[in-house]
C-alpha cells in the first residue's frame, strides 16, 4: 500500500529511507504513529546535517503526502500528535538538538508551502487538487491545535475565495473547494472568530465584494454562504464542486444551529 507513490518519488533529492520507510509503514497500518516518530526521529545518512535540514525534509515529504493522497489526512494530524510527546529524545542532528514537543519548524515549512501551492493553483487540474487537499489538511491541523497554524487562514481562503470578482471558471472551482474544505474542517471554530483575538492578522483587508465592517461577523458568514449558493448554481461549476459546496453550505447552518 503506498509503495508506488513512494516509489515515484524516489528520485527528489531530499528524501530518504530515514522518513520515508517509516512514514510509509504508517500509512499502510503495518506501524504505530508512536513507532513512526521513533523511526522518523532519527538523523539522516548525513553525519553534517543541522536540525533544521532535517526539520525541512520531514515536513517536506509530510506536506507532499498531505498533498497528494487527502485520505491519510487524520494519520498525519496523530502522527504530529504523536511528534509532541516525544519530550524524552535527546539526539544530534550535528550539533544540534530538536525539542520534538514543540512539532519546530512546522509552521515555517508550511507557510513556504500554502504559498507556494497559493501561487500556483489553477494552472493545471493536479496543482488544483494539491492546493484543495492541502487546505483540507490546514485546516484539520489548525482546528487540532498542534502547531501554531490559526483558524484565521481559513478566514484568508474563505474571503479570498467568494469575495472577488473576475476569477476564471477553474480557478473559481478550486478556490470554492479550498474554502469549502476550510468550513468542512474548521467551520466551527472560524464561525466563533472574535475580532480581538485576531487582531495582529490583517483581517481588516478590504475586497472586491464585501461591503459590511472589516473582520468576521454572522453577516459576513451569511454572505459566504450566500456566494457558495452562487456558485453551485454556476454553469461553469463542476459537478465535484457542486457537491463539495452543497456540503459546506449544510455544515453551516449546522455550525449556526449548534
Amino acid at each position: 500500500m503506498y509503495e508506488e507513490w513512494f516509489e515515484a518519488r524516489e528520485h527528489e533529492q531530499y528524501i530518504e529511507a530515514t522518513e520515508a520507510d517509516p512514514l510509509q509503514a504508517l500509512l499502510s497500518w503495518t506501524i504505530s504513529a508512536e513507532e513512526a516518530t521513533k523511526r522518523l526521529i532519527l538523523p539522516g545518512s548525513t553525519k553534517s546535517e543541522t536540525a533544521s535540514q532535517k526539520l525541512w525534509r520531514l515536513w517536506t515529504l509530510v506536506f507532499d503526502v498531505a498533498e497528494e493522497l487527502p485520505e491519510t489526512h487524520p494519520i498525519l494530524v496523530n502522527l504530529i500528535r504523536e511528534f509532541r510527546k516525544r519530550a524524552d529524545v535527546r539526539l544530534k542532528y550535528g550539533s544540534d538538538t530538536i525539542d520534538w514537543t514543540k512539532a519546530p519548524n512546522f509552521d515555517q515549512n508550511w507557510r513556504d508551502t500554502h504559498d507556494s501551492l497559493q501561487a500556483w493553483r489553477g494552472k493545471s487540474p493536479e496543482e488544483s487538487q494539491k492546493w484543495i487537499n492541502f487546505s483540507a489538511f490546514s485546516a484539520r491541523v489548525a482546528t487540532a491545535k498542534l502547531t501554531e497554524l490559526d483558524t484565521v487562514w481559513g478566514f484568508f481562503a474563505i474571503r479570498d475565495a467568494l469575495e472577488v470578482e473576475d476569477q476564471s471558471p477553474q480557478l473559481l472551482n478550486t478556490d470554492a473547494c479550498a474554502a469549502a474544505q476550510w468550513i468542512l474542517h474548521a467551520g466551527k471554530a472560524i464561525y466563533q472568530t472574535k475580532n480581538t483575538d485576531v487582531s495582529y492578522w490583517d483581517i481588516g483587508q478590504k475586497t472586491a465584494l464585501w461591503k459590511g465592517g472589516p473582520g468576521f461577523s454572522s453577516q459576513r458568514w451569511a454572505f459566504w454562504k450566500e456566494r457558495l449558493h452562487r456558485v453551485e448554481q454556476l454553469k461553469g461549476s463542476s459537478e465535484e464542486t457542486k457537491a463539495l459546496v452543497r456540503k459546506a453550505t449544510n455544515a453551516m447552518d449546522a455550525i449556526e444551529i449548534d
